[in-house]
């Protein structure tokens, strides 16, 4: 993209961000890549979390930019759209939708894969490359760039074409399994979420469908713009529709559950502590971040008859950059689990 034009949407998208403290700091200073990359991203968010623990695993240096995602109400009680709905930063993202996404998000999974379920232009993270001009808007994408970009002598997607086609498939997996839905869902019987967080998602949705039809009416002369927040409409629509629903609350846990099965079988047959090759990979990382979100949600139940999964959660979890950008920023940002305190984190290696 032209830097002039790329540059106009950072600084626009990066405007929205009310609190200045939390908009253009740079992260890791000392690390390399110094003024390439930009990040726009949330503490609490789930596919945030899988970058940033890559951009600390590899010691890259990034301009953070922390956006609020949930709807808030100012002093006299009014609904404050989240930060990540702004036009400005939709602008930003739909110029990194290409030509491989599947269209714009309008139907509900329970997942947020962005190759299998479409660009939710009101998404983070969003990394930009300024010395490509380049605007990723799928994590999953984000990291593999990330860890191509720096090179280095510990890469964490192997150069071995066999270890290489493995660890994309855990990263497929990680990535197709419904974590938003167990975030915002209610199951019907075993539902273990913080009562504050439950508390929270009885009305999530209301506000995110008033904000985004408010947001329509506002930038109606924009149609991009318009097109991408009722897309959203008629995501978060659908996903307000089974947030209740006992069937699709089943399926999705039933769904979690299979992943769980398979990487415990593909830990058995692995012949080292990693998941796909002898050292630490971009998959190991995928992993510690779903099973942290797992466990906070309390369901670490659905492996606790898998006796591999345990000991791979310790031993991921007590990478720094799991505890710093996983643990530490999920414990700082989302009501306290009983499940999840900072004793998870333990000796890092």
């Amino acid at each position: 993209m032209d830097h002039i034009r790329l540059n106009s949407l950072v600084s626009s998208a990066r405007a929205c961000i009310a609190d200045s403290k939390r908009a253009g700091v740079m992260r890791f200073s000392r690390g390399t890549e110094k003024g390439r990359f930009l990040l726009f991203h949330a503490a609490m968010s789930f596919c945030s979390q899988k970058v940033r623990a890559t951009l600390l695993q590899r010691g890259v240096a990034y301009e953070s930019n922390e956006m609020l995602i949930l709807a808030s109400r100012d002093r006299d009680g009014n609904l404050v759209a989240a930060e990540n709905y702004s036009a400005e930063y939709v602008r930003l993202r739909r110029s990194g939708q290409v030509s491989s996404v599947r269209g714009l998000a309008d139907g509900y999974s329970g997942m947020s894969s962005v190759s299998l379920c479409g660009l939710d232009a009101c998404a983070v993270p969003t990394l930009v490359d300024l010395d490509t001009g380049e605007v990723i808007v799928d994590s999953l994408r984000i990291c593999v760039h990330i860890d191509s970009a720096v090179g280095g002598s510990d890469p964490l997607i192997p150069i071995a074409d066999q270890d290489r086609q493995r660890v994309f498939r855990q990263l497929e997996a990680v990535d197709a399994t419904p974590h938003p839905g167990l975030l915002y869902g209610f199951h019907p019987h075993r539902d273990r979420r913080p009562q504050v967080l439950r508390d929270a998602m009885k009305t999530v949705y209301d506000e995110k469908l008033k904000t985004l039809a408010a947001l329509a009416a506002r930038h109606s002369a924009d149609p991009e713009v318009v097109e991408a927040y009722h897309a959203k409409i008629s995501k978060e629509s659908a996903g307000r529709a089974v947030q209740h629903d006992v069937v699709f609350q089943e399926a999705i846990r039933k769904a979690t559950r299979e992943r769980l099965a398979q990487l415990n079988l593909d830990l058995q047959q692995s012949t080292t502590d990693w998941l796909c090759s002898n050292s630490l990979s971009l998959a190991d990382i995928f992993w510690a971040v779903s099973l942290v979100r797992l466990r906070y949600l309390g369901l670490a139940v659905l492996w606790e008859d898998l006796p591999l999964v345990e000991p791979y959660y310790r031993m991921v979890t007590s990478l720094h950059s799991i505890r710093e950008e996983v643990i530490n920023a999920t414990i700082a940002s989302m009501p306290p689990s009983a499940y999840l305190s900072s004793e998870t984190a333990t000796r890092a290696f």
